[in-house]
């Protein structure tokens, strides 16, 4: 009897263990996430800064700029003293005055002036307000018209015509810069009245910069003491208009370089002006 029992047994424990699922090989905990990708912290933006200043190697009061030899072998610099006379009101203001500049004998010396706008409107209110407003509209990208383009200072004299007018900004500010000629009669455009002016603000409004440095083109006559092409005065003046709207097609056609001194200089020389009150 004992010897069938054992081998039912063994049997049925060798059935039972093949019917006993073998448990899977534990990959992953219960709720378990894939652990997270370590990354760098974003990096910090840079703080906007302001451009570098130019070089400069003029310092003239609050007015400094970069002077190139090509341009002037020295400078002088003076503060001018208000004055009320009746065709000369201007504030107190900062001069500085080229020597040694490539053309000599001219009507205008050639110079660079820094007016302080709020005292330059006291003294002459029915001028200056207009004149700021103007220059403002062109360096904000309105374009100019045959009209006088903004000017200081205020002369006793009329502006006779504009050309090679651009737009262009300085270190501490934006302006304008152009050729012209001032005249009270038909004047000839000549080369011993006609100079480039850059007429500026600085970006707070409070200081207005008038550069007038003397210029000269080949094709012009040295001086307007006569009317071109053998007119009589008569006659040229009936045909002003004509001809100074011939004149100015002229000189804006004229590369920058055929002038004296190269209009180019003038602008690298008038863009490194920083006013530092």
């Amino acid at each position: 009897m004992k010897r069938i029992i054992y081998p039912v047994l063994a049997l049925s424990l060798a059935i039972l263990a093949c019917s006993i699922p073998t448990p899977a090989t534990p990959t992953q905990p219960p709720g378990a996430t894939e652990p997270p990708v370590v990354t760098e912290p974003p990096a910090e933006i840079p703080a906007a800064t302001e451009p570098p200043a130019p070089i400069t190697n003029v310092i003239c009061g609050e007015l400094s700029l970069y002077l190139d030899p090509a341009l002037a072998s020295s400078f002088d610099c003076e503060i001018v003293p208000e004055s009320s006379l009746e065709f000369d009101v201007y504030p107190a203001h900062t001069v500085l005055t080229l020597q040694g500049y490539p053309l000599t004998g001219k009507f205008f010396l050639p110079h660079i002036s820094v007016y302080g706008v709020q005292r330059y409107t006291e003294l002459l209110p029915d001028h200056i307000p207009g004149r700021v407003t103007a220059l403002q509209n062109l360096i904000g990208g309105a374009l100019p018209d045959d009209a006088a383009l903004p000017f200081l200072p205020v002369f006793n004299a009329g502006q006779v015509f504009h050309a090679q007018y651009l737009a262009l900004p300085f270190f501490s500010g934006g302006g304008i810069r152009f050729l012209a000629e001032y005249a009270q009669y038909f004047a000839p455009v000549n080369n011993a009245g006609l100079f480039y002016t850059y007429q500026g603000l600085t970006n707070d409004g409070l200081y207005w910069v008038s550069a007038i440095l003397p210029v000269n083109h080949p094709m012009l006559p040295d001086n307007g003491l006569n009317p071109p092409g053998g007119q009589s005065w008569e006659e040229f003046s009936n045909n002003y208009e004509a001809y100074i709207g011939d004149m100015v097609s002229q000189l804006n056609a004229q590369p920058l370089d055929s002038f004296v001194p190269s209009l180019a200089a003038l602008d690298a020389l008038v863009s490194s002006i920083t006013i530092q009150p």
